[in-house]
């Protein structure tokens, strides 16, 4: 029977959980979840329709290991030097995010909705895993230090796996951060990042191999969002204190280096996530020259 690494109760309820081998109830509102592909099945709230394809779910491993070794392991053993802290992944897509950090000593867990939870059951640690939609959170008040995404809210309130916002995106994107200040512990930490959206180009949507041209990106189209995007909307969810971190290690330009025309793109790119992760020019990193935004909350 299934066992948690950390307690999962109803997403719509937040009551305990009845756990057997073919199914899982609610004892409080007697909501029914299934497993799938041994993984429980506790999604409410929809799944979102991702393209899926095992050489993306590939890619997409190769890219968070980076991301994870490079990125997310230094600054979360910055923010909590001693081992041990809760860590909530959330959109962890094929989940190696969640070996890594649990192999340094966090205790994390990691949610998705998508089609690239396949991969689940070849990861080293798939207790620490749980198909869940952000809007309705399967765990209780107050469970984690510290809950982080990459690239997560531009794809809530949007038409499928598009680039087209939905009229109630900003109340779509509202209840995911909601729900992420609610399992936060006071002090704990919130911390989201995506291509920002008053930077001109979109280097991280609409490519692939064989195109690697970034995608023009109108500064008012809702798609992505910048950093007063983020302050407005983890402000009104509940959450204080945002900061603009380096982007430094952040990506690797894996896929646009296999090009010559990328690699040659790639440079001046890194050279400005240098630029900007620098401290004396901290105040860059929210404007124009900035491609991609880290920001950081915290739960008061």
């Amino acid at each position: 029977m299934f066992t948690p690494a950390i307690r999962l109760v109803c997403p719509m309820c937040h009551g305990e959980l009845i756990w057997s081998r073919t199914q899982i109830g609610c004892s409080r509102c007697n909501a029914e979840y299934s497993y799938e592909n041994g993984i429980p099945d506790l999604i409410r709230g929809g799944r979102f329709d991702d393209e899926d394809d095992a050489e993306r779910t590939a890619y997409e491993t190769l890219t968070n290991d980076y991301l994870t070794s490079n990125y997310w392991l230094p600054v979360f053993q910055r923010l909590f030097p001693k081992p041990g802290a809760r860590l909530l992944s959330l959109g962890c897509g094929a989940g190696i995010d969640v070996d890594k950090l649990a192999a340094a000593g966090f205790n994390i867990a990691g949610i998705d909705c998508g089609n690239r939870s396949k991969a689940w059951p070849s990861r080293q640690h798939p207790e620490r895993l749980c198909l869940a939609n952000g809007r309705h959170l399967p765990y209780a008040d107050q469970t984690f230090d510290l809950v982080y995404c990459g690239c997560v809210f531009p794809h809530v309130g949007v038409e499928g796996d598009s680039n087209r916002v939905t009229p109630r995106y900003w109340q779509d994107r509202l209840e995911i951060a909601r729900e992420m200040t609610r399992v936060l512990r006071p002090g704990g930490k919130v911390l989201v990042s995506s291509p920002n959206r008053w930077f001109p180009l979109d280097l991280f949507h609409g490519r692939n191999p064989a195109q690697p041209y970034p995608r023009w990106n109108p500064p008012t189209s809702r798609f992505l969002l910048s950093a007063g995007d983020y302050r407005r909307l983890f402000g009104e969810a509940g959450c204080n204190r945002f900061e603009a971190l380096p982007v430094r290690g952040y990506w690797g330009f894996l896929r646009m280096k296999q090009h010559w025309k990328g690699r040659l793109f790639a440079f001046p790119v890194e050279t400005l996530f240098s630029l900007v992760s620098h401290s004396a020019f901290a105040w860059l990193r929210p404007s124009p020259l900035n491609p991609w935004i880290v920001i950081l909350g915290e739960k008061p």
